[in-house]
């Protein structure tokens, strides 16, 4: 008989497996704690630091993983992006063409896509690290990066209140300009329908692949900036306002996940054996980097300086 690990009340136990069956695992959220200029990992919901600035991580926002379990992390202040092996070693992946970088997405290519908060362009990367710029068009104040499954490109707008639409080429145009007020983290559900945090807004909107919006949620939400699905259908929200993580099943039903962080920005999910979840929406992982999940936040205006979403 073939055995495997069965999750419970957090601790692993050892348990039979049945033929065909496949073995359970459990979803691990990582968060940037950008006040703490640290990523926190929750195992079985008890949080631990997984990378700080021994790892290279300064003022993190952005984060995305790759098919071996690297996390790409945003380092909005220090302007470079950081790469982490699954032991939490740090070097620099890339330190050109970015300024105030905020939400990133992989392609189906393993190219990455860094919203540049500070000079309203997107940024593409190889992956061997290689910059260019993808998008200059259409944007202002960018945070949250999506795909969709036919690889379009969707970027928040946080002072038009709006989400652009890139095609693969560039292309641009309005995907929603109505219920928004200061969009943050981008979500596709695994039905093309994608999900906005708005963080002045204090609500999440869901929006059909159509562009029609809908309130999805308004309760526990504070200053709303990343948001991520996990393996059941279940979507996280990040608050900057309580420093709290709020926990919404697929009917809206919300829930503190956790609490006690740190001007949180964009979360994103591996499973417990450390491998990225794959995208909700059904977008392919890429290959040789994965997808980054989309749960990304964004970042608020200040007076002079844009700054990561504070309560202002």
């Amino acid at each position: 008989m073939k055995t495997k690990h069965i999750l419970v009340s957090g601790l692993l136990a050892l348990g039979t497996l049945l033929p065909g069956t496949e073995p359970l695992r459990a979803d691990i959220p990582y968060v940037t704690n950008y006040g703490l200029s640290a990523v926190v990992k929750f195992t079985g919901g008890v949080p631990s630091i997984f990378a700080s600035s021994g790892s290279g991580v300064s003022g993190p926002t952005g984060m995305a993983f790759d098919s071996a379990g690297n996390l790409y992390v945003a380092n909005y202040g220090g302007n470079t992006i950081v790469k982490i092996t699954p032991g939490g070693v740090g070097s620099v992946f890339a330190s050109t063409g970015l300024a105030g970088p905020s939400g990133m997405a992989f392609d189906s290519a393993g190219n990455l896509f860094v919203a540049n908060f500070s000079s309203n362009t997107i940024v593409k990367f190889t992956p061997g690290g290689v910059g260019s710029v993808f998008a200059s068009s259409g944007l202002a104040f960018t945070g949250g990066l999506a795909f969709d499954r036919a690889g379009n490109l969707y970027a928040a707008n946080q002072v038009i209140n709006t989400i652009e639409k890139f095609t693969p080429g560039g292309v641009a145009s309005v995907f929603a300009s109505t219920g928004l007020i200061q969009p943050f983290g981008l979500a596709f559900d695994n039905t093309g329908n994608l999900y906005a945090a708005n963080g002045m807004g204090q609500s999440i909107v869901k929006f059909t692949p159509g562009g029609v919006g809908s309130v999805f949620a308004s309760s526990g939400l504070s200053n709303p900036t990343g948001l991520a699905f996990d393996s059941t259908g279940n979507l996280y929200a990040l608050n900057t306002g309580n420093n709290t993580i709020e926990k919404f099943t697929p009917g809206g039903v919300g829930s503190v996940f956790a609490s006690g962080l740190n001007f949180p920005q964009y979360l994103a999910f591996t499973d417990d054996a450390g491998v990225p979840l794959p995208l909700a929406n059904g977008y392919p992982t890429p290959e040789p980097a994965s997808a980054a999940l989309l749960g990304l936040g964004a970042l608020l205006l200040a007076a002079r300086r844009p700054r990561p979403a504070l309560n202002n």
